[in-house]
């Protein structure tokens, strides 16, 4: 049987990529715009990752499409008129490779309503359940994403509304508003599949949307391929529109080159343990 050689270059250069954080790491710039929700004006609450758990010291809960995050520590928020530009140390790269051609995925506090408090069954009151006409609360406008290479020269991405997919925190919850942190934690940096709109998530349980997310964290998955840029190092959020959004965290999507040196990585460590 052959023998696979991994030299101290690339094991070094896996170690690199191993640390390399995907959120955003620094906040460039940031202008609250015209009626940004009160409180919510710390820029650096956007840095780091996506929250997997809200409200602590108040009213505690696991993060979940029904229970979105909601803490003044947690989110920032941009009005009309306003911005925010952050910067990463790991670049975003445009590669069709990526799942669904997703380079970088937004989470906001947008959630499901759960009908089942007003559905004609008293027995599954807030089991999760979107209903046959499913609605999102708290996405506010439509948020104008713009990348850059330089931090300078700025092309627009997209504008969209920053509501599907709700974020989940953590995939072994067997309840919409849990008390405590899970066990299991879903991947911030999966996207999940463009093409799914709000209507496919109709009448489905809670027990189902996570099955639906996969392990994924949920998100907005964005795809800089009609920028023309081959990678990005900072993104920025404008509000044109007349109602505030708010920014929870922005996770850049790894190529599957990036996963392969993770993994071996992960192999050359465990042959050194054996050996």
């Amino acid at each position: 049987m052959g023998s696979l050689t991994i030299t101290s270059s690339a094991i070094a250069v896996t170690a690199s990529v191993a640390l390399a954080n995907p959120f955003a790491t620094s906040v460039i710039s940031y202008d609250a715009g015209t009626n940004a929700a009160a409180g919510y004006t710390n820029a650096s609450t956007a840095l780091g990752s996506a929250e997997r758990f809200t409200g602590e010291g108040i009213f505690p809960g696991g993060v979940t499409p029904f229970n979105p995050a909601w803490g003044t520590d947690e989110l920032v928020s941009i009005g009309s008129g306003g911005q925010l530009t952050l910067g990463f140390d790991t670049a975003i790269t445009n590669s069709a490779s990526n799942a669904y051609g997703i380079d970088f995925i937004v989470y906001s506090n947008a959630g499901f309503l759960d009908t089942s408090w007003t559905d004609a069954d008293p027995d599954n009151d807030g089991t999760g359940v979107v209903g046959s006409n499913p609605f999102i609360f708290g996405a506010g406008g439509a948020a104008t994403i713009q990348v850059s290479n330089d931090g300078t020269n700025w092309i627009t991405a997209t504008t969209t509304v920053l509501d599907l997919f709700p974020t989940l925190g953590y995939s072994d919850y067997s309840v919409p508003t849990p008390g405590s942190i899970g066990t299991i934690e879903t991947d911030f940096t999966q996207a999940m599949d463009p093409s799914l709109m709000l209507g496919d998530f109709a009448n489905l349980s809670f027990e189902e949307i996570i099955a639906l997310y996969n392990g994924s964290g949920g998100g907005i998955g964005i795809d800089i391929a009609s920028t023309g840029l081959e990678s990005a190092s900072f993104v920025r959020f404008l509000n044109e529109s007349g109602e505030a959004f708010e920014i929870d965290a922005v996770a850049v999507v790894p190529t599957p080159g990036t996963l392969m040196l993770l993994s071996l990585g992960s192999l050359a460590a465990s042959r050194r343990r054996r050996a």
